[in-house]
């Protein structure tokens, strides 16, 4: 079972105390995931401010910390339009990285997506495709890049079980032509969370769990840590 453990996304410490924004706390979140079973890392990296950025200074940092903590272990960040909205000063800063994650997420619907593909191709970095609607899987398919990305990223993001259930079967019909080489990862977000996993399990799709995706374990109490969501994981069915 392949778990990656999401440490942060865009949530702070007003959502939980927990939540891993310093490099000594991502570093503390991802030794103790992966202690507690997962097989990769992801994360949102944080300026001084605790603010998401893809600054060179600030990717090299946490990159740099973060895979020597768990040097067995792949790392991966985001490039979420939202975080650089500037698609040019995205690519830039892109560019400028010296200290590179094993993979980076790259979402589907987001303007410009081709070109931060193949800025991170051209760096040697893996990219995970984020498919978030049957438009998006259509438009990574079109673009002739799918095939590119060594993982698929199914991440309905629906609040409603049963509309999520839809939006899954919806990419997955439009995922034509994946290569055996392709692994899928399929997670919710909040309410949805803990019962896709179930589905994932049920599919025989990786999974992913953490922070990022929800802050409450499976009996519906607060989470106590990125570790204990890993864990809960493992049991959940």
């Amino acid at each position: 079972m392949f778990i990656k453990a999401a440490l942060n996304g865009s949530r702070s410490k007003a959502d939980h105390p927990n939540v891993p924004v310093t490099t000594d706390e991502l570093v503390e979140a991802a030794k103790s995931a992966v202690l507690a079973g997962a097989d990769a890392i992801h994360f949102h990296v944080r300026d001084r401010n605790g603010k998401e950025t893809l600054e060179p200074l600030f990717v090299n940092e946490q990159v740099k910390a973060v895979k020597a903590a768990v040097p067995e272990t792949p790392v991966g960040i985001s490039t979420g339009a939202w975080i650089v909205p500037d698609i040019d000063q995205r690519l830039a800063y892109i560019r400028e990285w010296e200290e590179l994650p094993n993979f980076v997420s790259v979402n589907g619907h987001e303007t410009g997506f081709e070109r931060i593909v193949q800025a991170i191709l051209d760096k040697k970095i893996g990219v995970e495709a984020g498919l978030n609607s049957a438009q998006a899987a259509a438009d990574f398919s079109g673009s002739g890049l799918l095939n590119e990305c060594f993982r698929l990223l199914i991440e309905p993001q629906e609040q409603d079980l049963n509309a999520a259930l839809a939006t899954v079967k919806a990419i997955e019909d439009n995922l034509t032509g994946r290569q055996p080489h392709q692994t899928v990862v399929l997670h919710g977000f909040d309410s949805t969370c803990w019962e896709l996993l179930k589905v994932a399990k049920y599919k025989g799709y990786d999974l992913r769990i953490g922070f990022e995706d929800t802050l409450l374990d499976p009996s519906g109490a607060i989470a106590e840590s990125n570790e204990a969501l890993v864990k809960a994981a493992f049991h959940y069915s």
